[in-house]
């Protein structure tokens, strides 16, 4: 006597429905990972850029270099409306760099401040600073520029070094 047997048709469904979800966990995790590497332009050591940029906006480079990636940067000024020429004002910047290496990294940020022609008003040039291997660092600089200077900035030319 041979005995057929039969599976219940919800045991089968089930296990469809396991499998579904499971491709699509890992379709999931596995796609943003995928883009967030595509998105980050890997560039020669030093890094320099003529970019367009408003006081009060936070750029972002999204370049690697030499293994660490810069992020973001931010200058934070007054209102210009507020400004009166003659006058020294504080501004902030603010940068976040990840040092995707194991080894600690030296890094030199300068930023040099332009008109809209891409004439050169001031330099910010950011305290050289160590970047541990395996880590993300926020870095604050407060810094004093003429309220004319701040009163034209439309443009900044990025410098970026991995000195070790």
């Amino acid at each position: 006597m041979t005995r057929e047997c039969h599976r219940h048709p919800s045991s089968s469904l089930a296990r469809l429905v396991v499998s579904i979800a499971a491709v699509v966990s890992v379709a999931a995790i596995a796609a943003p990972a995928a883009a967030q590497s595509a998105d980050w332009r890997v560039v020669e050591n030093p890094y320099q850029e003529d970019i367009q940029y408003s006081l009060g906006s936070t750029f972002t480079p999204r370049v690697e270099v030499e293994g660490v990636r810069w992020r973001s940067f931010l200058i934070e000024a007054p209102d210009r409306a507020l400004l009166i020429d003659g006058e020294e004002v504080k501004i902030e910047v603010a940068m976040e760099f990840e040092n995707r290496g194991n080894t600690s990294a030296k890094i030199l940020v300068i930023l040099l401040l332009e008109n809209a022609d891409g004439n050169p008003l001031d330099r910010i040039e950011v305290k050289r600073f160590k970047l541990a291997g395996g880590r993300l660092k926020e870095r604050t600089e407060t810094v004093k520029l003429p309220a004319a200077t701040i009163k034209a900035v439309s443009r900044v030319y990025v410098f970026f070094e991995v000195l070790e």
